[in-house]
């Protein structure tokens, strides 16, 4: 539903009925409790929540009808986008010969409940809904779990694009006046331009912008922070910048799915071990990963091609089931 010819916007609930029909009700939607309806487990020893499949659709239609209407910088952001990806923030980089590569500490787990808030505050007017503010503390309730935003559900990556927009904003601006290139997808953050001294200072510019222009308590992650300039390798989100301009996958990925094509042609129980260990036992997963790097470098996948046979690749391109 969208609004009337006379600019009237409907009221939430009549747009909840209009996307779910009789499937939920209203005061179902109103009396979920999003720790009731998630399974929590640990990957890496990080925090992460699954959704039911009700909460799912639920947090869609609130993705749909509030947060995908918030204010991101759509010239710097390049995560959970259509048409944006990994391989579009690194391009944007590839006429540059210094790099700098950072992320930020504990990303989501220090976006609050307080900051989301800020995010909506900010954004109502936007909101095609005519009673949002009524609903906006059980919004709140629906997307953050004890106090943060969690890993897991899909309303978070859309409010971390749309949480750093000040930041975003301001870094932006510097970066053109000093005539840096930078992108970010989700915490990765990338800078990239033709003199090095630049990039050490905008590194401080970091750190500073993001105490100013976040109400967070974030920070960037030296562990993970790095420099980088042709004569060396040039690794960014998984991808490696070639000096002449192009984009190529990593060389660990490569090996992997090389190895797996040899095997699947010469040793079959070998290649089931190898499927088995780094793949998860999925062919769906080697798909995926193809797929990866058909965008990414399609000329490597024509040396596979030409190297283990087109049927070989079509295989395991064409995702068949496991």
């Amino acid at each position: 539903m969208v609004p009337s010819q006379s600019g009237k916007r409907p009221s939430l609930e009549d747009v909840f009925h209009s996307t779910f029909h009789t499937k939920y009700s209203f005061e179902e939607f109103l009396n979920t409790s999003t720790l009731n309806e998630t399974e929590q487990f640990f990957v890496n020893n990080r925090e992460v929540y699954k959704a039911s499949p009700k909460l799912k659709k639920l947090l869609r239609f609130l993705n749909s009808f509030v947060f995908e209407y918030a204010d991101i910088n759509s010239d710097v952001v390049h995560s959970y986008r259509k048409g944006k990806s990994t391989y579009t923030a690194v391009k944007y980089h590839t006429n540059s010969k210094y790099f700098f590569k950072t992320d930020i500490n504990n990303f989501f787990y220090s976006i609050t409940r307080k900051a989301v808030e800020k995010v909506l505050s900010e954004n109502l007017d936007s909101v095609p809904v005519s009673d949002i503010e009524k609903y906006r503390d059980h919004i709140l309730e629906m997307v953050t779990i004890n106090d943060h935003l969690p890993v897991g559900l899909s309303t978070s990556p859309s409010i971390t694009n749309t949480v750093l927009f000040h930041f975003d904003n301001k870094l932006e601006d510097y970066c053109n006046s000093q005539g840096i290139v930078y992108t970010r997808y989700s915490d990765d953050i990338i800078l990239s331009c033709n003199d090095q001294r630049l990039l050490n200072k905008a590194e401080a510019k970091i750190e500073e912008f993001l105490k100013l222009y976040t109400n967070l308590n974030l920070s960037i992650n030296q562990h993970k922070t790095k420099y980088y300039h042709f004569g060396n390798k040039v690794k960014l989100l998984g991808m490696v910048v070639l000096p002449s301009g192009e984009l190529s996958v990593d060389s660990s990925l490569k090996k992997e799915i090389e190895a797996l094509f040899h095997f699947y042609t010469t040793d079959k129980k070998k290649f089931r071990d190898l499927l088995n260990k780094n793949f998860n036992n999925s062919v769906t997963k080697v798909s995926g990963r193809l797929n990866y790097i058909s965008t990414i470098d399609r000329n490597y996948l024509d040396k596979l091609r030409k190297k283990y046979g087109n049927f070989t690749v079509d295989h395991f391109f064409s995702n068949p089931e496991d």
